[in-house]
């Protein structure tokens, strides 16, 4: 395809965001930038495939539900616009209250870490009780968590999303780590059931974290996300994976 025609816009979490590269990591050490890295695989993808433009619009922590919002609300598509989704990790929850952005309970076991950025916690204390959400989020995966509905209703997201996008002629492409598909959790046996049920045309493309993504570290310490090698490593396996 003849990418200088295109408008690329992605939707992902921090990885996609570009969070701890030169240009996207806060004093703390830890927390990410204001606005996405222009370090990061969009922009380098953009650089080697000649995109017309790029809009990075990840949001660091975002769980599927949050992307897939993101997504059907983004205003500016156009018969031109060349969608890539770099999906986060199946086992994130998000709890939407109304239509507003950030009017959520975000549900990510992970942030329960002490060692999260300060950022985090004092966005927790704006919204409300920090240990009131701790609660509310042990509670959740605690309670109502299971493997088989996380993937289950993860495949009919993925598939309504691409129709979505079909249904309007616009063009998309969907990502995701490897070990999200092969966790033991899950099976083999279930990992055949979910592939059933796939759309038959669907771009998707599957990939091994550390072999096609992370080699090398960002800046953000103590649990790095991907360098500045891996992004762009990241961005021309993207290239050869979808003939760009």
């Amino acid at each position: 395809m003849d990418c200088q025609e295109y408008d690329l816009i992605t939707f992902g979490c921090s990885f996609t965001y570009g969070h701890g590269l030169h240009d996207c990591i806060d004093p703390d050490g830890q927390s990410h930038g204001p606005l996405p890295s222009v370090l990061a695989w969009p922009n380098q993808l953009k650089a080697i495939s000649n995109f017309k433009t790029v809009d990075n619009v990840a949001e660091p922590g975002a769980s599927n539900k949050i992307i897939t919002k993101t997504a059907l609300e983004y205003k500016k598509y156009t018969k031109k616009s060349f969608v890539i989704i770099y999906w986060s990790n199946f086992d994130r929850h998000t709890v939407f209250y109304s239509r507003q952005q950030h009017d959520r309970l975000h549900m990510m076991p992970a942030f329960l870490r002490e060692t999260m950025p300060q950022q985090f916690w004092d966005w927790q204390k704006q919204q409300g009780d920090a240990e009131e959400f701790k609660r509310k989020t042990l509670t959740w995966f605690s309670n109502f968590h299971f493997d088989f509905d996380v993937y289950w209703e993860q495949v009919v997201r993925m598939n309504y999303v691409d129709a979505w996008f079909r249904s309007k002629g616009i063009e998309c492409r969907h990502l995701f780590g490897e070990h999200e598909w092969n966790k033991k959790e899950l099976g083999s046996d279930n990992k055949k059931y979910f592939n059933k049920y796939m759309l038959k045309d669907i771009k998707v493309k599957t990939f091994h974290y550390q072999k096609d993504f992370h080699i090398d570290d960002a800046l953000d310490k103590p649990y790095p996300h991907p360098g500045m090698a891996s992004h762009k490593h990241f961005a021309h396996n993207i290239k050869k994976w979808f003939k760009l």
